[in-house]
């Protein structure tokens, strides 16, 4: 796609006007304010072939800056060496040269060219140049608005420029430590004077440097003219998550796995082709995708030159995401405790789950991914990263349990930088939805996916906006195919920055060609739909509803609402204000319904201290005793439940439930039918597909609880298969099941329609020894 013209043109620095204020502020962060203590000696030495004089010679001088640079004389150049004594590493910097170059305008203000030519103990090199309104400031979010152009060369090779494809802004490395990445001051001591227009000592890459001469040269730097763009996608990242694909693509309804077998050099090609430009890639298949237009990660530090990697805006790291905090907390701290702890799983509380969660946060999510290029970085001997440390700030977490995005993207100003939405299971719309209504009593129509997008993009949307951060989603194989096209498509436009497929593990797994076609749909849209303003799309959203911490739509079963997916936190117990789960969830439901009946947008949040949310019309929060907060502009009310939106008029289905037994010893073998009988409008509810991948419509759901009020369970057919016998608009299905502890159960049987009308029976069950 043709780029934008930019507006630059070339000035001359005698007859232009002095830099902003903003880019005086940037430069001094370097040649001014951060100088350093002068040093005792300095020798002298030679840029490209010309004398420079011992910086102790060098006088401040009242030209070093004139009219119309924004950095300093156009010209200028210095000359650093490390510091050290001794023999480097092959990989450390040994010197290098910071120079200034030519003024150009950008944007209507002056903006200046800086070029880092760096040579390695091993005598390798690579030079980096920037257009800047100033120097570039040390944080990356800051740099992105400063630097205007960026161009980067390894040794002899060609000099590359990385712009974003469609307006042609810069793109940057997003690794983190940009920092890190040029030269900075070394000390703070702001009082200190610097002596000519460079300070006498530097930190760069974790090492200290000194000035050992500078000198005016009479060709400007500049980046040279034949230079190769590459046009990148930072905001539509799209790619699998593996660098595998199967052998046997046809679908693996048996959950079954895959045999996987490496991507070759000619699948990349097919993928890039059909939108594909975040590539997962080892060092061999790095070699055949680096000079194209893409993103690559999964090659380590070990692997990459050091430090010319850390420049490269197309690498993004060893790793890409935090893998399921709250999942992996779930399934690593909190299920192995219930197993523990049979007085745990009595007590435990949402809040409880909470709080181990938060711990495991901190303690192993954010400590491990983030670190991976660090630790491989500093386990290579030919490497030093003296007082350099940084965590990966590119990451996203990918997470299924998308109520904990704000908390996740809230811990930490950087890492992750987004979250991205695992689905959990069959989710669909037809499975999904339907759930939702029967366990939270809310009637959401069934047939839309839109109202299921809405929730879940609700949470993701609601954290990137509180956290100014990014979001995205993902497709995983059991996702219902017939959604799954419009939900990338539909995702975009509401300002998604990151559409992933997993490719591997059973039902998981999405086939190569599906990933194929499913980025090539993606791909038309953003062809047709370039230009997206993030920033109004984040604030898309009139409403905020907040629900209490800990609680959350469950995990695989996303619509059956056990919270962190545990049947010891199943709807029917009672927090600490007496009220159950399935009113406190209902509640939060209801006021969702509401938004989506009334055409508002919204955005859905934990209630936490740290994350505030502000912008909305209006503030909803759902409370532990059942109560709902309505907080407006100049309005604040106490409500004793949610706002019942006005529904379409119609009865339910009909259900009635009969069982072969209600009492008996155990094991007790039941069998019991529901009869259902449509009324105003049809019933559908599907499991998802069965082991032959057919959709089946199940028409109820069957769920146990006892004979502990922490004991619950789904009821389904064995294969995915309802027993169900349909006539006319008469459905019967039956259910065996056998209970082998003894004590009192509770059968619950619901149905719904496709305008989201439920029916529920209860039937108890008692089971003696």
């Amino acid at each position: 796609m043709k780029q934008p013209d930019d507006g630059c043109r070339t000035l001359d620095h005698a007859h232009t006007k002095s830099g902003s204020g903003k880019a005086a502020r940037l430069a001094a962060l370097m040649i001014g304010l951060l100088a350093v203590p002068p040093l005792t000696a300095a020798g002298s030495g030679s840029i490209g072939g010309a004398t420079t004089r011992p910086a102790s010679e060098i006088k401040p001088r009242p030209d070093d800056k004139p009219d119309g640079a924004v950095v300093g004389r156009p010209g200028w150049e210095a000359r650093y060496v490390h510091e050290g004594n001794g023999a480097l590493p092959g990989s450390v910097v040994r010197e290098f040269t910071l120079a200034w170059g030519q003024v150009e305008e950008r944007k209507s203000k002056p903006t200046q060219w800086i070029r880092l030519s760096a040579t390695k103990a091993a005598d390798e090199r690579f030079t980096v140049w920037l257009l800047a309104d100033g120097y570039p400031p040390p944080t990356l979010e800051e740099a992105r608005q400063a630097v205007f152009r960026y161009v980067l060369q390894e040794g002899t090779g060609e000099s590359v420029e990385f712009k974003e494809r469609d307006t042609g802004t810069v793109v940057l490395p997003s690794l983190g430590g940009w920092q890190h990445l040029l030269p900075r001051a070394g000390s703070l001591d702001n009082s200190i004077p610097t002596e000519g227009p460079f300070p006498r000592t530097a930190r760069y890459l974790g090492h200290a440097y000194r000035l050992i001469g500078q000198q005016e040269s009479e060709s400007p730097a500049a980046p040279p003219t034949d230079l190769r763009v590459v046009s990148l996608l930072p905001d539509v990242l799209v790619g699998v998550a593996g660098n595998t694909r199967q052998r046997d693509e046809t679908r693996r309804y048996d959950d079954s796995d895959y045999e996987l077998v490496r991507l070759t050099q000619s699948d990349y090609r097919e993928m890039v082709d059909a939108g594909m430009n975040c590539l997962r890639v080892d060092a061999e298949q790095l070699s055949w995708v680096r000079d194209w237009e893409v993103f690559y990660w999964g090659v380590g530090g070990a692997d990459l030159p050091y430090p010319e990697c850390l420049y490269r805006s197309q690498y993004l790291g060893p790793v890409l995401f935090l893998d399921e905090p709250a999942v992996c907390t779930r399934d690593h701290v909190i299920r192995p405790r219930l197993r523990e702890d049979p007085h745990h799983r009595k007590t435990i509380t949402p809040q409880s789950a909470f709080d181990a969660f938060e711990q495991y946060f901190h303690e192993t999510s954010l400590e491990h991914a983030p670190w991976a290029l660090m630790r491989a970085l500093e386990a290579r001997p030919d490497v030093d990263l003296g007082l350099m440390r940084f965590r990966q700030e590119n990451l996203h977490t990918w997470e299924t349990m998308v109520s904990t995005a704000a908390y996740q993207l809230s811990q930490d100003p950087r890492v992750p930088s987004s979250v991205v939405f695992e689905p959990p299971g069959r989710v669909g719309t037809l499975r999904t939805l339907p759930e939702i209504d029967m366990n939270y009593g809310c009637q959401i129509p069934v047939a839309d996916p839109n109202n299921l997008l809405s929730i879940l993009t609700g949470f993701l949307r609601g954290s990137a906006r509180a956290t100014d951060k990014s979001w995205g989603v993902s497709i995983y194989g059991s996702v219902d195919r017939a959604d799954a096209f419009w939900y990338l498509t539909h995702a975009y436009d509401l300002g998604a920055t990151r559409f992933l497929f997993w490719d591997s593990h059973r039902l998981a797994c999405v086939p190569y060609h599906e990933c194929l076609a499913l980025a090539r749909a993606l791909q038309n849209r953003v062809e047709n739909r370039p230009y997206r303003d993030l920033d109004r799309l984040a604030r898309a959203a009139e409403v905020a509803i907040l629900l209490p911490p800990g609680y959350n739509l469950g995990h695989v079963h996303l619509g059956r609402g056990n919270l962190w997916g545990v049947g010891e936190l199943n709807l029917e117990q009672a927090n600490r204000s007496g009220v159950s789960y399935r009113t406190v969830m209902g509640n939060f439901f209801t006021e969702i319904e509401r938004c989506l009946r009334l055409g508002v947008a919204f955005d859905l949040l934990w209630d936490l201290p740290e994350v505030q949310p502000t912008g909305y019309r209006e503030v909803v929060r759902i409370r532990e005793d059942g109560k709902v907060d309505i907080q407006a502009e100049n309005e604040h009310r106490l409500l004793d439940g949610p706002r019942v939106p006005e529904r379409p008029e119609g009865a339910p289905p009909g259900l009635a439930v009969e069982l072969s037994s209600q009492t008996g010893t155990a094991p007790l073998r039941i069998a019991a039918r529901a009869t259902v009988r449509e009324t105003t409008a049809p019933v559908y509810y599907t499991l998802g597909t069965d082991l032959e991948g057919v959709y089946r419509n199940a028409v109820v759901a069957w769920e146990l609880y006892g004979p502990g009020e922490e004991d619950n369970r789904d009821l389904r057919a064995p294969g995915l298969k309802p027993h169900v016998t349909t006539s006319g608009a008469v459905h019967e299905v039956e259910m065996r099941f056998t209970l082998v502890r003894p004590g009192q159960y509770r059968l619950r049987t619901s149905t719904v329609d496709m305008a989201g009308r439920t029916t529920t029976v209860w039937k108890s069950i008692r089971v003696t020894e």
